[in-house]
């Protein structure tokens, strides 16, 4: 059929006469010859007018132009000439109709002129078929089918890509659009070079129309069933090229394939061969099979194809993963993971195939790295699961393999292995090689440490020979585990549960680094938890005694770790515990160490205070049991901190035995040793002296600081004067001395020193008292000195003593010297500013007392105080002879001070009556103003010049009563007649007239009207004393509530002895002549008695706790009222634990002064401060007093604590005295 229609498409020779429209195409004549016998341009030229003419005029026979210029194609024409004939070609077959005729000789003449250049071809071909839509004309054109065309050029296409792209998706087209018009064998036949172009195709565009027409097969469902294996492996070689529209044909090709019944399963089958056996497509199959795999359960017609195929044939699969020869690849491995991740999840992963040590293998090869961490993480988490102990093995060493891809499940997955498989316990084969191969995979972290731990534990359990358990030690000392925070446990355990001989083995394997002793340290106090390990902490702490010593001048980091604990160490009888450090504020002030004083940490520090420290945690220390530890003897400790003072190895390690010595040598227990003592004091008083090593530098602080944290130092020495003889006494208080001429800042502690001494060494006080007077009066300083010195004059003055020997000189010095802090007072009073107090703000105040403060006027005031009160306390010292000889001396100064000062008018006063009032009169409290008003007595008020005089006249009997009341004193008479008088009375203003003289000029009668009556008693509430209100309060043993404390009935012994000798125990009911401190003097409700001391200028009343009523929450509310209204409190603390400030929480408690047992017969006195309070008393730092002083140095402090509680908290403050003179010039003035 094709051959005879051919035969009308035979070419005859054309009659080239084609009508013109229009004036623009040359005459056929001209056009011939030009395009036959013209130049080359001007056939260029002639061609280019033919392709506009077509363009713009109506030409009637296209094809007859094309026949005059289509020799010009031949390829011996220039390449000009041939492209624009070309051009020339395009524009005819656009322009001239559709006729078979037509289209034929046009197809003819591509093939003759043509068909060498596949450029042009193609573009003519395109233009004249519509794109590949119309070639059945040439398919049947007999000379040379279009066919045929096409297997020649697909036999030989030229290199250039684009051309190779451009014929090809040509002949995509023209299959789309054509596909059952060609003959099935030329289709196989084409399908096949396709495939073979396909696979040796670089370009991605060309390859991408080579996948178009392979898509048309599959689609027309014309793919042989030998061909998809080649098809998939195509598509799967080109997905290792990663381009995004490749990638889209490709998927197109695929869902194409798994449409078809004819195709899903056999892409299946061919996909897992391919995977099994081929290396380069391996990647692109795994990815269709998981298409296959997201499809299954899909409801689509797709996903039931695919649903029914992996059901059949999944198995087949896995078969071939496991074989697969790219399992290294990275892409692949990534795949591999996914799907088998897939076949997981839907259950294709039978028993079978997880005990094919292929499996296992495939996975072991993956390289974790190319795997998305998300998907091996969930492979990862399936295999977990499974439950088959079989396969534990398997996963562990998989898990293994990929250690840092592990998360924590599948981390304690692989140790839990370890420990329930018992790898790493001595009992198991290769128990060793395991150990090292948890510890090399796994390195040293937490979990590992946990494994070998427990197989250490139960091997030492199991087994009888200990030498397998040496190489457990090896392990578990490893470097890499110190900076576990589990391995101090983790050490603290073994050395627990291990016995004798293998502790001995493990001490001697112990690194000397700093930081393996911190855990060392750490293990001590654990084992100190309990008294059951008495031996073992013996040994480790022998060991660090040990270590310390030969550290001391190499290794500084490692000796201070040791010091650390050894500075915490304290007596408990024959036994020693560790306690957190406290009582070194000042010492690291002075030092430069404090941070929360103000010092910046600086990066060369090796030790600051405070610190927090793992390796001695708050919680070990403070459970630490007193009966664990059996060592009461610390010489050996004490011999490094007298080498590390003497020889000065380096400032790090000096200041920190000299920052901690301190509260630890309060125990004179643990220091046996009355040499090292002794060389200990030499070392402390020639550094005191500046007599300092050669070598010694200091850094960031200057001697003089050195100087101070020596004084402060030395406030633990008192404990261990049984020992000293006159010369170190002499040489301690001497040495005080001269750090005490240098000022400065030594002055303060030097002062509180000495100020202890007065009690602890007086014979050395004595001797070198002149000397101490003449630089206090020589070196008055500030406010800041006054407190300490004032402090000191009291102190001496309460100790007779110490002041036997004084001359008159001496006390001009110390009046001289009260004096000079009044005077200085005035004159600085108006430019300092005034302190407010707030009530409630409860913190404590750490500043130490060599730190400067602001002078306040409360501060002035107190100073102001202070030295009134010096001045009349040590005249009343003074005999009656010895006032009489300085009362001159006084009044000269009290009238420089001005006598227009009332607290100059009322000492001045005072003193004068001082002079002769010993022993003459009797002072009392308050006054008795019932007998004022009682029927049986006339009555009678007069003023003098320096009080008011009140004469009582009994009617009945010869008897008076004179009471004068004065500024500084109330002054009591009784005058009678002779027996042989007994019946006859007195009136008033007789006794006046017979005992003053008759019309005295002085006195002034009083008439007593209401108004005066009122302000009479207003005077007469005002006492004469000083009054003071102190809490006592104890603390038992392990007492920490308020409840607990506050219901105590009684102390210790200790404590009961403290109270006999603090004051004298008073009756409260109807007591009248003493101060009671707002106790209940009717009823007995604050208890029946209380503790009082009083001297001629003060009355002190304790509120002791222990001696008001217990038992009842309203008890306990009562004793809270009372010393929570004291500004000062007194607690003595037996609870072995640090004391807390505000332990009873009241906003009016402003100071506590804590006493603790220390040394025997020895107390430790420290003050609590509120915030905001200066450090200026001698306590601000501990101060050691022995048993028979505490009483006498307790009431001295604490009463001085209230008299400043009481200035700082009203900055009107006065005396009583200033008080009752004002009230006195008031009654005078209303008198008239």
């Amino acid at each position: 059929m094709f051959k005879s229609i051919s035969k009308t498409f035979r070419s005859k020779p054309i009659a080239v006469q084609p009508t013109v429209v229009g004036a623009d195409l040359m005459n056929q004549k001209d056009l011939v010859a030009t395009l036959k016998t013209g130049s080359t341009s001007a056939k260029i030229a002639a061609v280019r007018q033919l392709i506009s003419s077509i363009k713009t005029v109506s030409i009637s026979s296209i094809p007859e132009l094309w026949f005059l210029a289509k020799q010009n194609l031949e390829l011996s024409n220039s390449a000009q000439l041939r492209l624009e004939t070309f051009n020339l070609f395009l524009t005819c077959i656009e322009a001239s109709d559709h006729s078979t005729p037509t289209k034929m000789a046009y197809y003819k003449d591509i093939l003759e002129y043509l068909e060498s250049d596949i450029d042009y071809s193609v573009q003519s071909l395109k233009l004249l078929t519509n794109e590949g839509r119309d070639i059945y004309d040439l398919l049947i054109y007999q000379p040379y089918p279009f066919f045929k065309y096409l297997w020649s050029t697909l036999n030989n296409l030229p290199e250039r890509e684009e051309s190779q792209t451009e014929f090809t998706l040509f002949v995509a087209n023209c299959l789309k659009f054509n596909f059952n018009l060609f003959e099935s064998k030329d289709l196989a036949k084409l399908l096949s070079k396709v495939l073979d172009l396909a696979t040796r195709a670089a370009n991605i565009d060309t390859l991408t129309a080579y996948f178009q027409i392979i898509d048309t097969y599959i689609s027309l469902g014309s793919v042989p069933p030998s061909s998809i294996r080649d098809i998939v492996a195509i598509l799967g070689r080109a997905k290792l090229l990663g381009n995004i529209q490749l990638d889209h044909t490709i998927d197109g090709i695929l869902v194409s394939l798994l449409s078809s019944p004819n195709y899903t399963l056999l892409t299946f089958v061919k996909c897992s061969e391919i995977i099994g056996a081929e290396e380069r497509p391996a990647y692109g199959c795994l990815v269709f099979v998981q298409t296959y795999l997201d499809y299954y359960g899909d409801t689509s017609k797709v996903g039931r194809l695919v649903t029914d195929v992996l059901e059949t044939a999944s198995g087949l699969l896995l078969s071939a993963i496991v074989c697969c020869p790219a399992q290294t690849q990275p892409a692949v491995a990534n795949a591999i993971c996914s799907i088998v991740l897939s076949l997981f999840d839907l259950g294709f992963v039978s028993q079978r195939q997880f005990m094919d040590a292929r499996f296992w293998d495939c996975l072991m090869a993956m390289d974790s790295e190319a795997v998305d961490r998300s998907t091996l993480s969930r492979l990862f988490d399936r295999l977990q699961a499974a439950t088959n102990p079989l396969w534990r093995e398997h996963i562990v060493r998989l898990f293994e393999k990929n250690r840092h891809l592990l998360s924590e499940s599948q981390l304690d997955y692989v140790m839990d292995s370890y420990k329930s498989e018992l790898l790493c316990v001595a009992i198991t084969e290769n128990w060793q090689q395991n150990c090292e191969l948890l510890l090399s995979t796994f390195g040293t972290t937490d979990k590992v440490l946990a494994v070998l731990e427990l197989a250490f534990f139960e091997s030492l359990d199991i087994c009888e020979n200990r030498e397998p358990l040496s190489h457990y030690l090896d392990l578990l000392l490893n470097e890499g585990f110190w900076k576990l925070a589990r391995y101090p446990d983790t050490l603290a355990k073994m050395l627990l549960r291990i016995d004798n001989q293998l502790l001995e083995l493990l001490i001697s394997r112990f690194p000397s680094t700093s930081v393996f002793t911190q855990h060392v340290v750490y293990s001590l106090l654990f084992l100190c938890q309990s008294s059951s390990n008495t031996s073992k902490a013996g040994a480790i702490f022998d060991y660090l005694l040990e270590l310390a010593s030969s550290t001391i001048s190499t290794d500084y980091d490692t000796f201070l770790t040791i010091a650390r604990l050894m500075a915490r160490a304290r007596p408990a009888d024959h036994y020693i515990h560790f306690v957190d450090v406290c009582n070194v504020d000042g010492l690291c002030h002075n030092l430069a160490r404090n941070v929360d004083t103000g010092h910046t940490r600086n990066e060369s520090w090796k030790w600051q205070y405070p610190e927090t420290l793992t390796y001695l945690p708050r919680e070990l220390l403070e459970n630490c049991s007193h009966r664990c530890l059996e060592r009461c003897d610390l010489s050996d400790w004490l011999e490094l901190v007298v080498l590390t003072l003497e020889n000065f190895v380096d400032w790090e390690v000096y200041s920190f035995v000299l920052g901690h010595l301190c509260p630890q040598l309060a125990y004179s227990s643990l220091f046996p040793s009355q040499d090292q003592i002794l060389r200990l004091i030499r070392t402390l008083c020639h550094q005191l002296q500046l007599r300092f090593p050669s070598s010694f530098r200091p850094v960031a602080v200057s001697k003089t600081d050195v100087q101070v944290a020596l004084v402060r130092t030395l406030s633990a020495i008192p404990a261990y004067q049984a020992i000293f003889s006159r010369t170190e006494e002499d040489l301690l208080i001497s040495s005080v001395i001269s750090a005490l001429k240098s000022w400065d800042k030594t002055g303060i502690p030097c002062l509180h020193f000495l100020i202890v001494s007065c009690y602890e060494f007086p014979a050395s006080i004595k001797r070198f008292l002149g000397p101490i007077l003449s630089i206090l009066q020589t070196r008055l300083s500030t406010a800041a000195t006054a407190a300490p010195i004032l402090d000191l004059l009291f102190s001496l003055s309460e100790l007779p003593a110490l002041i036997s020997n004084l001359t008159t000189e001496d006390y001009k010095r110390i009046f001289a010297i009260a004096f000079k802090y009044i005077e200085y007072s005035k004159d600085s009073f108006q430019n300092k500013k005034e302190h407010d107090v707030d009530y409630l703000d409860s913190s404590l105040d750490r500043l130490p007392s060599t730190q400067t403060f602001e002078v306040s006027q409360q501060l002035l005031l107190f100073s102001t105080a202070m030295s009134y009160r010096a001045v009349c306390g040590w005249f009343l010292k003074l005999s009656m002879d010895q006032r009489s000889e300085l009362v001159d001396f006084i009044n000269k100064n009290l009238v420089a001070l001005g006598l227009d000062d009332t607290k100059n008018k009322v000492h001045y006063e005072a003193i004068n009556r001082f002079v002769t009032a010993e022993n003459s009169t009797r002072q009392i409290f308050a006054v008795d103003t019932e007998i004022d008003n009682h029927k049986d007595y006339d009555t009678r008020h007069w003023l003098d010049g320096s009080g008011l005089l009140t004469v009582a006249s009994h009617k009945h009997s010869p008897k008076s009563l004179l009471t004068l009341r004065r500024s500084t004193a109330i002054d009591r008479f009784e005058v009678r007649l002779p027996p042989s008088h007994t019946h006859t009375s007195l009136q008033p203003s007789f006794v006046v007239s017979a005992l003053l003289g008759a019309g005295n000029a002085d006195l002034t009668p009083l008439e007593m009207d209401d108004q005066t009556r009122r302000s009479v008693a207003v005077m007469d509430r005002i006492p004469v004393v000083n009054l003071h209100k102190i809490g006592v309060v104890y603390i038992g043993a392990g007492q920490t509530t308020e409840k607990d404390i506050l219901s105590n009935q009684f102390g210790s012994e200790a404590y009961e002895a403290f109270l006999t000798r603090l004051g004298k125990l008073i009756r409260l009911r109807g007591c009248r002549d003493y101060y009671v401190g707002g106790l209940d003097t009717q009823n007995d409700q604050d208890g029946e008695y209380t503790v009082h001391y009083h001297s001629p200028v003060s009355h002190i009343c304790f509120h002791v706790t222990t001696m008001m009523p217990h038992g009842t929450d309203d008890a306990v509310s009562s004793k809270k009222r009372h010393i929570g209204n004291d500004f000062v409190n007194i607690y003595w603390n037996d609870s072995g634990k640090p004391f807390l400030f505000h332990k009873i929480a009241s906003q009016f408690n402003f100071m506590s002064i804590v006493i603790e047992p220390c040394a025997e017969r020895y107390y430790r006195v420290k003050i609590f401060r509120k915030a905001g309070i200066p450090g200026i008393f001698s306590t601000t730092h501990f101060k050691l007093i022995s048993e028979h002083n505490l009483p006498s140095y307790v009431r001295n402090v604490s009463t001085l604590c209230s008299q400043f509680c009481e200035i700082w908290t009203n900055s009107d403050w006065q005396f009583n005295w200033e008080r009752r003179y004002k009230q006195l010039q008031t009654i005078r003035a209303r008198a008239g």
